[in-house]
């Protein structure tokens, strides 16, 4: 049996959702524009957070993109002198792509930026909510994945 939820909050999340999504675009937007890089090529190098070295196929998977699409993203940031592919020695069907000494240099700023970005987001919000709303969001997270799942 499907609990009953006081609709004005159904209605509430939907637009609070939406707003946070145009939001979080727009932080992306500024983010992307600061360090010279469109929006799709900073959703990119952002996978290579904690590696230097991905393959194709791994990188399809992380940023949801035809391979196509990918293709284009990665000859931009190879013009702009951020990645290199070359093909897998290990499996000679598997292109790799490695960030260079200036794509390290990317990630390393993107991620000090994002983080200090978002501690200036968490600093107007009370102290004592900074818990509830990780642990609220998270929670989001889990029902809308479970929701994408079962639909």
């Amino acid at each position: 049996m499907e609990r009953m939820i006081d609709q004005k909050y159904v209605k509430e999340l939907g637009e609070l959702t939406f707003s946070l999504l145009k939001k979080c675009h727009e932080k992306e937007e500024r983010l992307a524009s600061q360090f010279k890089i469109t929006v799709p090529e900073f959703r990119c190098i952002r996978m290579f957070r904690d590696e230097s070295q991905l393959p194709i196929k791994t990188l399809l998977e992380r940023v949801e993109l035809s391979s196509s699409r990918l293709s284009r993203i990665l000859e931009s940031l190879e013009n702009k002198g951020f990645v290199t592919r070359k093909l897998d020695v290990s499996d000679r069907r598997s292109i790799l792509v490695n960030l260079t000494k200036k794509g390290k240099s990317l990630t390393g700023d993107l991620e000090n930026r994002f983080i200090e970005i978002h501690h200036e987001i968490l600093s107007g919000v009370p102290d004592e909510m900074h818990e509830s709303l990780t642990t609220g969001l998270r929670n989001l997270i889990i029902s809308l994945n479970r929701w994408l799942d079962e639909s």
